[in-house]
């Protein structure tokens, strides 16, 4: 048994024996004594916890305001709205309504570039809902994505563009491409597949970035956060951690499969280069988010 079915189990023996106490004393007492009432509470904390870990919070995303200061990239992109998701993992059947809450979610901010930073399928019986997924979307600009690192188990890179390429997406595959935006400004895109399936996939993506420009840099996980910023890249979007599925940061030191990375959420700052950690739509190991709702970022540049 699994360490997760353990708990699970352990849960499930910790409130049948809770209940049972309390409905032994009060047979026995003829009333619910003080130990009794803790114990109650200890087994209602517990249902609370279970089914806003296994139904409430991974079905209940949050939009997620993130402001960027750079006025490079504020000049040319600032009336823009950039909305970033990640790590969707389609399985067991296609859309269900947590995807359709992102499609109403997302298209209600209207966004003018949508980025996706890896993992919309666990298996290939998800293609056909990725591509209605995707084509959901109302984007002014164009969705433009990475593959990661559970999508290279599915399909490769080149697999990726086949099979998606009916959802309108611009796959980034270790590539830099100039955007060019109304009133004669451009914003540079780089998109870093993932390290174990290219040799320096990052060194090929950077190569066709001038230096300096107002740019955006797609990874697959904060990985790469040192390499992006000494290429003094300004803004770094990323995914891949679930933001740990739990946001309590001790427990999630006590996982190694959750404990991959001291970047595991929201906003960090090297030098010049801010990276942003999505916490991601879907899960995966686990069925659970505790205290890490599933979400939707915004990206708001300031001068």
């Amino acid at each position: 048994m699994t360490a997760y079915g353990l708990v699970k189990a352990a849960f499930i023996i910790f409130t049948a024996g809770g209940l049972g106490f309390a409905a032994l004393t009060r047979a026995v007492t003829g009333k619910i004594t003080g130990l009794a009432k803790l114990v109650l509470a200890a087994v209602l904390a517990g249902i609370v916890v279970f089914v806003d870990s296994h139904l409430i919070e991974p079905n209940w995303i949050k939009v997620e305001k993130v402001v960027i200061k750079d006025p490079g990239l504020a000049d040319v992109a600032g009336d823009l709205t950039i909305v970033q998701i990640t790590d969707i993992h389609l399985n067991q059947g296609g859309l269900k309504f947590l995807h359709r809450q992102l499609i109403r979610k997302v298209n209600r901010l209207k966004p003018d570039i949508l980025f996706f930073t890896g993992d919309v399928i666990d298996d290939l019986t998800e293609i056909k809902p990725a591509i209605e997924l995707f084509r959901s979307f109302k984007v002014r600009l164009g969705i433009f994505a990475i593959p990661g690192d559970t999508d290279h188990i599915v399909l490769d890179s080149a697999g990726m563009v086949r099979e998606l390429g009916p959802a309108g997406i611009r796959w980034l595959i270790n590539e830099t491409l100039r955007l060019d935006l109304p009133g004669g400004k451009s914003l540079w895109l780089t998109g870093v597949d993932d390290a174990f399936y290219f040799k320096d996939p990052f060194g090929n993506a950077v190569r066709g970035l001038p230096p300096g420009v107002p740019s955006i840099i797609l990874a697959p996980s904060p990985d790469m956060f040192d390499r992006v910023a000494a290429a003094k890249i300004p803004l770094f979007l990323t995914g891949d951690t679930h933001g740990g599925q739990v946001g309590i940061d001790f427990l999630i030191r006590m996982s190694e499969y959750a404990n991959r990375t001291p970047y595991m959420r929201g906003l960090f700052q090297k030098g010049n280069t801010r990276m942003y950690v999505n916490r991601g739509i879907g899960i995966k190991a686990l069925p659970i988010r505790f205290l890490c709702r599933p979400e939707i970022a915004v990206i708001q540049l300031r001068k």
